[in-house]
């Protein structure tokens, strides 16, 4: 593994007139780069195992796990070499391994719910205008006729390029240029589907969606949908992070992070008060993503993943819980019964 830069002078500046040059640095070798590391004061390891693991997953992706270990700057939040005091390698590459395996686990629980919305919106959607409903604009009305239009192209080519057995089995057997809502929702990402079937169906079936999952307005019966819909995407950003292997544990990404339900201390039974502990102004870690996903897969009756999750927690006690966001005691928490 090594760290390139553009030298001076190969970047093209007509494309980017305002923007300067990347500085020119040396080329180093996986070895020079563990060298550098050792002489900054890290330790526990040797220049060729440390080089071995530059090798094995990149150094700036490393570097995220090694950063709190870094020096404070005066007058800054940045941190910079050298390491601080006794900083040791074991600890870094255990956090790394850490986030692997939570990584792993969160997608699982995305996964569950991401089919379980494709499965709810193509049954409702097909029971409201039928199964070809979405051909037409009228069948998905939260769409301008633009979208609309952008939208079937999309599914047209999602569509085509599908190797799914059963479309490849829709195909073969009939001439309709597009299949049912219910064959089509399985070809599409979880951000089409989104963006499509989603935001276009009618309010009333996104309201009862929301009732589904729990996530309940102060009117009797009415689910929120507009929070629901800050949820979804929610999880379209941790999905992504997850799927292309995004550093999760600690990351700070308010685009992660949801909304929380009002809060009415009045009312005992209430659900959105069992939020209280997450609704620190500083609580955009993970946490409350973790907290959002648990409770959706409650209310789906995925049981395994809260389990799962703990014993992940259980195994890595060195795990500090700060930069999570989690409470101290946020295993009792009534929310996360």
């Amino acid at each position: 593994m090594a760290v390139f830069f553009y030298p001076e002078g190969t970047w093209d500046s007509q494309l980017q007139p305002s923007c300067p040059h990347t500085p020119a640095i040396p080329y180093r070798d996986s070895a020079d780069l563990a060298q550098l590391l050792l002489d900054n004061g890290l330790t526990g390891i040797s220049v060729q195992d440390l080089a071995d693991r530059l090798e094995l997953v990149g150094y700036y992706r490393l570097k995220g796990y090694w950063y709190p270990f870094l020096t404070p700057m005066a007058g800054s939040s940045k941190r910079k070499l050298p390491f601080l005091l006794k900083a040791a390698w074991d600890p870094i590459w255990e956090r790394y391994v850490f986030d692997q395996e939570l990584r792993n686990i969160v997608f699982d629980g995305i996964v569950s719910i991401e089919v379980f919305l494709k499965s709810y919106m193509a049954a409702e959607l097909a029971k409201a205008t039928g199964p070809f409903g979405y051909l037409e604009p009228a069948g998905l009305p939260g769409l301008s006729t633009e979208e609309h239009k952008s939208a079937i192209a999309d599914i047209a080519r999602e569509y085509k390029r599908s190797s799914l057995p059963q479309l490849k089995h829709f195909k073969s057997i009939y001439c309709d240029p597009l299949p049912p809502i219910w064959m089509l929702v399985d070809c599409l990402s979880y951000g089409d589907f989104k963006k499509i079937f989603y935001k276009g169906a009618d309010p009333a079936i996104k309201r009862r969606l929301a009732l589904q999952l729990g996530i309940m307005s102060n009117k009797p019966g009415v689910g929120n949908e507009k929070l629901l819909r800050g949820w979804l995407e929610n999880i379209r950003v941790a999905r992504n992070k997850t799927a292309h292997n995004g550093r999760f544990w600690n990351c700070i990404d308010p685009k992660m992070t949801p909304i929380k339900p009002k809060l009415y201390p009045a009312d005992a039974d209430w659900w959105g008060n069992e939020w209280e502990p997450f609704r620190r102004p500083e609580s955009r870690g993970p946490a409350g993503f973790l907290t959002m996903e648990y409770f959706l897969l409650k209310q789906l009756g995925v049981t395994h993943w809260r389990g799962n999750f703990i014993d992940l927690m259980n195994c890595y006690p060195g795990i500090p819980l700060t930069p999570m966001v989690f409470p101290d005691d946020w295993q009792k928490l009534p929310i996360w019964q």
